[in-house]
């Protein structure tokens, strides 16, 4: 299936195929435990690096429809009506269009973490 992942070192937003198989979330967005976010207006959910903040390299991208900075790697998946993972209801035009990327120093001036 499809994914994408939001990676706010190379600030870029791209498609990729996706196994279905949670275990490849950890691998995908580098991380040993993960948390899932909704947000607003759509019918996907993100998957984030839940120790995301106790790494030493941090970078940070915000999501229109989620109130707060998220830290590392994301991936996008959507879901049905049973919770299993499907392709993404957003379009990728669009999600680029909802992703900013901020600098870890802009995030730590303003008290974020």
């Amino acid at each position: 299936m499809k994914a994408y992942l939001i990676d706010p070192y190379e600030h870029s937003v791209t498609k990729i195929d996706y196994s279905g198989d949670y275990h490849d979330i950890y691998k995908l967005i580098d991380c040993q435990t993960f948390d899932c976010v909704g947000f607003r207006g759509f019918d996907d959910t993100i998957y984030v690096d839940d120790e995301g903040l106790y790494k030493d390299n941090l970078e940070f991208f915000m999501i229109k429809g989620y109130p707060q900075p998220l830290c590392g790697k994301a991936l996008v998946l959507g879901y049905d009506v049973d919770g299993n993972s499907i392709d993404p209801k957003v379009s990728l035009t669009k999600l680029k269009g909802m992703v900013t990327f901020i600098p870890a120093f802009f995030i730590m001036a303003k008290g974020f973490v």
